[in-house]
């Protein structure tokens, strides 16, 4: 595993415990990492993506993850009696995976390059979509405002990343961009990375917020231990290779999106359960990984 991952986690951590930083800070962050350094990661990566029929299996098993997370959200919300806002939360924090800036160096040290091939489809084909129609209208009906047709797809057709995503999908025929251009946007799109474990150290409490003790453990535990469970038992029946099974199931057990939790925040969804959910998880995916890549490992 890719060690800068923990390392700007922790640093945010100590930031946020030794150190003072202005109130600005983490909503600044959190702006350029979805309107500009998302965006530029998808502009440069989703062009160069190659489809086949077994890339349906990992895309497919990205929205179970999210369907699932969706199912648990509304049926617990209805017997809790949760807020629109915590509903929203948990759909999209447990819902959509941090299946590139975990997913790619694990799946990599996993199972090589060709286990990279299948995780890149995974995330870009499979998660940043999904974060960037159905997150996007996910967050728009849980904002605490009646939505209209109209204002959740001028949402969706605002929201930079999904911009983008119709960017690279225009320029995918000519094979992405130009190499002047996609360096500069490649290198800012890694800045996406550190700074956002960065910012989420420095959110993270160790003690879960007042309230939502229910809905943090079901997002964690949802996103953790069920979805890739059921995720296994879904691309068992597709007849998939099984190299493609395997990564997908490990892709659906990476700690939550960042930019997932960040849509949450910036929308108002109940900042501090999104940033439990997620902070949680990640904390506890270095210990649950390992675990669900032995169960694979002995089972195929």
């Amino acid at each position: 595993m890719n060690p800068l991952l923990l390392i700007c986690l922790l640093l945010g951590i100590a930031a946020r415990r030794y150190l003072t930083f202005p109130e600005q800070l983490v909503p600044s962050i959190n702006w350029w990492l979805i309107t500009i350094a998302l965006p530029c990661l998808i502009i440069t990566l989703i062009p160069h993506t190659v489809i086949t029929k077994e890339s349906l299996v990992p895309i497919a098993g990205m929205w179970c993850v999210f369907i699932g997370a969706l199912g648990v959200a509304l049926i617990l919300g209805k017997i809790f009696s949760w807020s629109k806002e915590v509903i929203g939360v948990v759909a999209l924090v447990g819902g959509i995976g941090n299946t590139s800036f975990m997913g790619y160096p694990i799946v990599e040290s996993y199972y090589g390059a060709s286990g990279l091939q299948i995780a890149v489809i995974a995330d870009q084909v499979g998660s940043f979509i999904i974060l960037s129609t159905a997150g996007v209208i996910t967050m728009t009906l849980c904002a605490g405002q009646r939505p209209t047709a109209k204002m959740i797809i001028k949402r969706v057709l605002s929201f930079p990343p999904f911009i983008a995503l119709c960017v690279s999908i225009v320029i995918k025929p000519f094979n992405g961009l130009p190499e002047f251009l996609e360096t500069p946007l490649a290198q800012i799109g890694a800045t996406l990375s550190p700074l956002a474990l960065f910012c989420v150290g420095l959110q993270i409490s160790l003690r879960p917020p007042r309230g939502v003790i229910v809905p943090l453990f079901s997002g964690v535990i949802w996103k953790l231990a069920f979805a890739p469970l059921i995720v296994w038992g879904v691309v068992s029946l597709t007849g998939s290779t099984g190299l493609t099974q395997q990564v997908t199931i490990i892709e659906a057990a990476m700690a939550p999106m960042i930019a997932a939790a960040i849509m949450a925040q910036r929308a108002g969804l109940q900042p501090a359960l999104a940033n439990a959910i997620q902070g949680y998880a990640i904390l506890l995916s270095f210990l649950t990984l390992p675990i669900w890549h032995i169960l694979l490992v002995k089972s195929f």
